[in-house]
């Protein structure tokens, strides 16, 4: 099936200049700050695979009229974030990173959401579910990437990732009896096509970095810690995720904390006017 990326801009007009904090390991990470006047609430948006913040500034903008102030990090491993593209020192390591934004920027002090996208959402449960999970309020989670559950399509989100199983087996395993030196091998590769590279993606992942981008396994454990605290939002033709599966897999059977967008895809789900507008509602009624 593959993912429709013609429904994405090529050109994202001028978002804020990219900065950089400092993590707790020294290392620099880059972000993009979207100030607004709106001093009691912050969103935090987590981009997908492959990808960095860029293209969620459409997305941003609107946030930060509606919502507040906004913060799009290029996650560790990604585009002008950290030292080794596609890796990261240890599982968890995204995690401590969130962290250290939200206490480098005294964050702490306001209403706290993330809204993640595809992996985004992926490691915004995983973050749910961790020591952290207390820091953030609640979660809008687009099309939320949750490997091993029913509603990735195929095991490999409609076509999009090429996964080395036999490396991520013997990794688990590894991992399970406290081997880890072998963590930074690839594991997983991204169809992203030639004509919308432009040096700034990221086309493989290490098994930590990996790892740290996805609820912990078995994925049950971090989706129950999202009990009132979440709103999935799912376009009805994603083509990488299966939007009837979710509430059984987000443990909502009656879905009240699922929306389902007629007519949108997995790609323009962060473009889409409905998706800002239900995101920012919800964000602004949650306590």
């Amino acid at each position: 099936m593959g993912l429709d990326f013609s429904s994405l801009p090529r050109r994202y007009g001028h978002p804020p200049s990219l900065l950089s904090y400092t993590a707790r390991d020294g290392v620099k990470l880059s972000y993009r700050c979207y100030d607004s006047s709106k001093r009691d609430k912050v969103v935090i948006l987590l981009h997908g695979s492959s990808s960095h913040g860029e293209y969620l500034h459409s997305l941003a903008e609107r946030l930060k009229t509606t919502v507040g102030q906004v913060f799009v990090p290029n996650l560790r491993g990604h585009y002008a974030s950290g030292i080794v593209s596609g890796d990261c020192s240890y599982i968890g390591q995204l995690e401590d990173d969130l962290c250290d934004l939200i206490k480098r920027f005294s964050l702490q002090d306001k209403k706290i959401y993330f809204i993640g996208h595809s992996s985004g959402g992926g490691l915004a449960i995983r973050f749910m579910g961790g020591i952290y999970g207390n820091l953030v309020r609640g979660v809008v989670l687009l099309s939320p990437a949750i490997p091993t559950a029913p509603t990735m399509r195929g095991g490999t989100a409609g076509g999009w990732a090429k996964l080395s199983y036999w490396k991520i087996i013997l990794l688990s395993i590894l991992n399970a009896l406290g081997i880890r030196f072998l963590n930074h091998m690839k594991v997983i590769q991204f169809n992203l096509p030639k004509a919308y590279c432009n040096g700034k993606e990221t086309l493989s992942y290490s098994f930590n970095l990996n790892s740290s981008y996805h609820p912990r396994l078995p994925y049950h454990k971090d989706i129950s810690s999202l009990k009132g605290k979440s709103l999935v939002i799912i376009g009805s033709k994603d083509e990488a995720n299966d939007p009837a599966l979710y509430p059984d897999v987000m443990q909502d059977p009656d879905s009240t904390s699922i929306r389902i967008i007629d007519g949108v895809k997995h790609l323009d789900v962060v473009q889409n006017a409905t998706v800002v507008d239900v995101s920012a509602d919800w964000i602004n009624k949650h306590i």
